[in-house]
């Protein structure tokens, strides 16, 4: 394929399009983790399309967002929380992809290829965030012309109401985190050159979201692990090696839609740059997917076995390990029947076939 200096994102889009592939059932790699689905879901699904009526009234970017059903996407990452914390949770979600929107998707807003105007939203939002999650939520005080930015109110005026000073610092770091690898992603983007593999994924681990999510299972599930654990090693691998599995099987699951939309910057077409072909690609997806399912689990039972004296924190832990493999078995089985991804629902135990 050549160089990464040598081929346009024109001539990748262009020499990716039209290839069949068949994406394999990625469900097999964590058949050893749990699934499931909040009873609330029904109820859940009827509140999102109402939200979604009153923050994109009449238009077809509200049809696409009512197709993707974020419902079941909630209902499946938190399958144990109280209604009022899912539907916080639900509502961050919706939040999280709306402004994800606003800084990658030309189809919605003028921040993607305005370095300029994209820095400004993102400074803007990092601010709110910081009064939103101070010590006194209801002495806000910042004010922005951006209604995708002010909607993040309702979440964290629930968070800085319900957790304590510990958790609400670390939600604000995954925010930041999230909000500035996407200034790097677009950096990226506006690049001739594309980025190595490596840089990819580094950036990608903050523009998936996936951290901040993670950060919501201790306010969904009411309960605090003690910070000093939330700052070991093995918690971090357990983190990062979380959140590797559900971006890059998100790369895998949401490449057609990508295509779609002329983006090339992502984990599969970096991939068939460097290896020449798309099941090399896949292939080397899957490998890496597999390596850190198995860096899930042996952090986990490093976890587990360290404080196995420890009645109380071993039972916070447990919830909070099986929240992180619920949400990378969320990720997948909701990628599959959404219609934001565009994979029609089939059988996969012989793979998705798939033409670019």
């Amino acid at each position: 394929m050549g160089s990464l200096q040598m081929i346009s994102r024109q001539q990748l889009s262009h020499s990716l399009r039209g290839q069949s592939l068949v994406i394999p059932d990625l469900r097999t790699l964590f058949d050893h983790w749990p699934q499931g689905v909040n009873p609330e879901v029904e109820r859940l699904r009827e509140d999102v399309e109402s939200r979604l009526e009153m923050l994109f009234p009449g238009s077809e970017r509200l049809r696409k967002m009512k197709a993707a059903d974020f419902g079941l996407l909630s209902a499946s990452w938190w399958p144990y929380a109280d209604y009022e914390a899912l539907w916080i949770s639900t509502y961050f979600l919706l939040w999280l992809f709306a402004w994800d929107d606003e800084t990658d998707s030309p189809e919605y807003s003028e921040e993607v290829a305005n370095v300029e105007k994209g820095a400004l939203f993102r400074t803007e939002t990092i601010q709110y965030f910081r009064q939103c999650l101070a010590e006194d939520v209801d002495s806000l005080t910042f004010e922005t012309a951006s209604n995708i930015i002010t909607n993040f109110k309702p979440v964290g005026e629930a968070v800085s109401r319900s957790c304590t000073p510990a958790q609400r610092e670390s939600f604000l770091n995954e925010l930041v985190y999230f909000v500035r690898m996407t200034k790097v992603e677009q950096r990226f983007q506006c690049s001739k050159e594309f980025p190595t593999v490596e840089e990819y994924l580094d950036c990608r681990l903050g523009t998936s979201a996936v951290g901040s999510c993670l950060a919501m299972t201790e306010y969904c599930y009411d309960m605090e692990i003690p910070p000093p654990i939330m700052h070991e090693s093995d918690m971090r691998t357990l983190l990062d090696e979380t959140n590797r599995v559900i971006s890059i099987c998100n790369d895998m699951l949401s490449l057609n839609k990508e295509l779609a939309q002329k983006q090339v910057d992502s984990l599969i077409p970096l991939l068939y740059i460097r290896h020449g072909s798309l099941p090399a690609a896949f292939d080397n997806a899957v490998e890496t997917v597999k390596c850190s399912i198995q860096a899930v689990d042996s952090s986990s039972q490093k976890l587990l076995a360290r404080y196995s004296q420890d009645p109380v924190v071993y039972d916070k832990l447990q919830k909070f390990i099986c929240g992180c493999k619920y949400a990378c078995t969320a990720n997948v089985n909701w990628s599959l029947s959404t219609a934001r991804y565009g994979l029609e629902p089939q059988d996969m135990r012989a793979g998705i076939k798939l033409t670019l």
